[in-house]
């Protein structure tokens, strides 16, 4: 299957959620001040890369349900909002997913976010949607919110140790539930170098030994982490230790994309 499949439905969940005028400025650079909201500069290939990195998150996602766990090179993009972008981030890719989802189960879609900032741009746009959880660990506090009932918030101080950090993504894990139909984790490497490179691997186990465990389908995207911490090598090491964990030692049964359905159709 190759991503590209999915730039059709990734456009079309996009225009469902997102502002009109948005969406116009991403297409056509003005205003540029919206168009270049993210934080970087405008040019035409931003709406292609947009819907193209989106629809990867979306193929992640239907292939973890139907194989157990997937994981889509692009970013969750976490900062991203209806009408506007923030922190490097353009369209929020998490939030597209969850839509695509909960048209795909019937259960509830849990957001992992372990990215360093906070996901305030994942929670404008599920605040309130029962049958989304957030959980959000987060190092620093850009981004900040007030999560909503049955979401979590959980603020660590920058200089928190490596064996506190991994302690609180083990306390966060215990806390999923556990009948979910899917966890969509935003895989953020950017506690680093903070957190050591060995912690974030931990970190990585924990999470797909938790879905293991429970047998839970597990979507991934790659997230946070920057050049000017770390040499690009460092950082390309982080992400590929993201990928291998996840898959390496995350064993779950495939489901197949309409689980759910058929086992209602044998009972």
């Amino acid at each position: 299957v190759d991503p590209k499949d999915y730039v059709a439905l990734a456009e079309q969940i996009i225009e469902a959620i997102h502002d009109e005028e948005y969406l116009d400025a991403l297409r056509t650079g003005e205003p540029r001040s919206l168009a270049s909201s993210q934080g970087f500069g405008w040019c035409l290939e931003v709406w292609d890369m947009v819907v193209n990195s989106t629809a990867g998150v979306l193929l992640a996602v239907e292939a973890a349900l139907a194989e157990g766990v997937a994981g889509s090179l692009s970013s969750g993009l976490h900062h991203a909002r209806a009408n506007t972008g923030a922190g490097f981030c353009t369209i929020n890719g998490l939030a597209v997913a969850v839509q695509h989802a909960k048209t795909l189960v019937e259960g509830q879609v849990v957001v992992l976010d372990l990215d360093a900032h906070c996901g305030g741009g994942t929670q404008s746009f599920i605040a309130g949607d029962q049958r989304v959880r957030h959980f959000d660990l987060s190092t620093a506090r850009y981004d900040g919110y007030t999560p909503t009932e049955g979401n979590q918030l959980v603020l660590l101080p920058w200089e928190v140790t490596n064996d506190g950090y991994v302690a609180a993504v083990a306390a966060m894990l215990a806390d999923l539930p556990t009948d979910a139909s899917l966890v969509l984790y935003n895989a953020g490497v950017d506690p680093a170098p903070a957190i050591s490179a060995g912690a974030l691997a931990e970190r990585e186990r924990l999470v797909a030994a938790w879905a293991s465990e429970h047998q839970v389908p597990l979507a991934f995207v790659l997230a946070g982490g920057y050049t000017d911490l770390m040499s690009e090598q460092e950082l390309t090491a982080l992400h590929v230790r993201t990928v291998t964990e996840c898959v390496q030692v995350a064993k779950i049964i495939p489901r197949g994309l309409n689980y759910e359905k058929e086992l209602e159709g044998c009972l």
